[in-house]
């Protein structure tokens, strides 16, 4: 799972756009902190290390009161019609490039053949500046170019080349159409199914955190503990207060979907 508990409950603060003190704080410009939200609804992470030291250091209801207000304004902000313009432009250009041709299969096949030729002949005339001592073998390996340039201009392997060179672009299309159906399933038309997701993966990753767990150094000592996804040690760390304000936060926000 991505790292939805980091954009939530950290990075949420990138994205305060309206919460002014908390950005002259990151000095972090709105049109960033917008760009951060985008890419942190759109991606499901985020790099939150930037304003780390700032949450860790705040006291658990500073943290809380820092969610609820971080969260208001990425709610509001999602709600906007800028957001959607900011989405979609994200969208477009996370879009996959379709093959790009400029010829036909018979034009392609034709300038093949055309640089087989050219190559040949620009291999003849560099013979003719050699030194002597050196012109009877490369004459040697002219002739037998020369040979197998006439084994290629035959009918079975033109209908060699031609199949191979439109398996290539069935193939090519196909990836083509791969990419696309994953593009539009990881960014939908509507930002609100990823928003959905989001706020479900928050609530899924959080759901049984255990605020009261013993760590030996910088591990749980519980071992079970030790085995859960970063999602869910980065919920234990950011405090039980928090963490509640969050998820409270994002099931009223699912229930007005």
């Amino acid at each position: 799972m991505k790292s939805i508990v980091a954009a939530v409950l950290c990075a949420a603060t990138l994205t305060a756009a309206g919460a002014g003190d908390v950005l002259s704080e990151l000095k972090i410009s709105k049109k960033d902190a917008a760009s951060r939200a985008v890419q942190s609804i759109a991606g499901g992470h985020v790099d939150y290390w930037s304003v780390r030291s700032v949450f860790k250091n705040a006291s658990p209801s500073v943290r809380a009161a820092l969610v609820e207000q971080t969260l208001v304004w990425t709610k509001a902000y999602v709600n906007s019609p800028q957001f959607a313009k900011d989405y979609a432009a994200y969208r477009e250009e996370q879009k996959p490039e379709a093959p790009e041709r400029t010829m036909t299969v018979d034009e392609e096949l034709a300038q093949r053949k055309k640089e087989r030729e050219e190559q040949l002949a620009e291999t003849k005339k560099n013979i003719a500046e050699m030194p002597a001592e050196y012109r009877k073998m490369a004459e040697d390996g002219y002739k037998a170019a020369v040979a197998s340039m006439k084994q290629l201009d035959t009918p079975e392997f033109r209908k060699m080349e031609r199949e191979g060179l439109e398996m290539q672009r069935k193939q090519e299309d196909e990836n083509y159409q791969e990419q696309l159906a994953r593009w539009e399933e990881e960014y939908p038309a509507d930002p609100k199914e990823l928003v959905k997701k989001r706020l479900e993966e928050f609530l899924e990753a959080t759901e049984d955190v255990d605020f009261d767990a013993e760590l030996s150094g910088r591990k749980f000592a519980n071992k079970v503990y030790e085995r859960k996804p970063q999602e869910w040690k980065l919920a234990y760390r950011a405090g039980k207060e928090p963490v509640e304000k969050a998820r409270k936060f994002a099931e009223q926000w699912l229930g007005e979907m």
